[in-house]
């Protein structure tokens, strides 16, 4: 989560690091030991008041560009949002490693079937001007692939029904391509082909783990809404 936000406000601030940079790292760092340690309400505190403090400090201390003041705060939200939703979803029980296991799984086959879908059938293009690779058909591919992969979870685990999981499957895979074409609109944005260097011939951290922007933290609400219970997924 931390090279995320680092990557994240080099995208907004020129390539550069900053004092902000290194508190939005400071921040979402603090919010997965804060779910870990203590529970999501106290770290939820943490992440908006820390937003705030940030916004403050960018409105008063310089970002020129009103855009890249935004979007650095909404990389410190997602971002910080991302690592606490994935401990909490751990932290359910003995069935907590498991729901991590699909959801982590899902975004992954989503993105694999997406890719070579995509390429097969190619067609028409999904979002041209923000990220002009991707298709219609990849989109689909990543769906089917996801709902087919949450069915067999279910049935294996025992986990809600094979029918309501490929629904949810569904649901996540168009989450990860959200959060995938988020990424996608900043790097645009900002003049960006790749958020970092660290994997060769892959880009940076935050370009392997796009998907997760917006899949974790619905999938997280989701099963706070349901109370924990996995059999209103049936």
């Amino acid at each position: 989560m931390g090279l995320m936000a680092s990557e994240w406000r080099q995208i907004c601030n020129g390539g550069n690091i900053d004092f902000v940079g290194i508190l939005g790292i400071i921040v979402v760092t603090a919010i997965v030991f804060f779910t870990f340690f203590f529970d999501i309400e106290n770290a939820l505190i943490v992440l908006f008041l820390s937003v705030f403090f940030i916004w403050l400090l960018l409105l008063l201390f310089g970002e020129r560009k009103k855009s890249g003041r935004g979007w650095t705060i909404l990389g410190v939200i997602l971002i910080g949002l991302t690592g606490g939703g994935l401990i909490w979803l751990r932290g359910f029980d003995e069935s907590g490693l498991q729901l991590v296991y699909w959801l982590v799984i899902s975004i992954w086959i989503t993105d694999t079937f997406a890719y070579y879908t995509g390429r097969y059938f190619k067609g028409p293009k999904l979002a041209r001007t923000i990220s002009p690779n991707k298709t219609w058909s990849g989109l689909i591919g990543g769906i089917l692939g996801t709902a087919m992969w949450s069915g067999i979870w279910s049935f294996w685990t025992g986990t809600g029904t094979v029918s309501i999981l490929a629904i949810i499957g569904v649901g996540t895979a168009v989450l990860s391509q959200l959060g995938d074409l988020s990424v996608s609109i900043v790097k645009r944005k900002f003049g960006f082909k790749n958020t970092g260097k660290l994997i060769p011939g892959h880009g940076g951290v935050l370009d392997r783990m796009d998907g997760f922007l917006v899949a974790v933290p619905f999938v997280a609400l989701s099963l706070a809404v349901a109370k924990g219970n996995f059999g209103l997924w049936s």
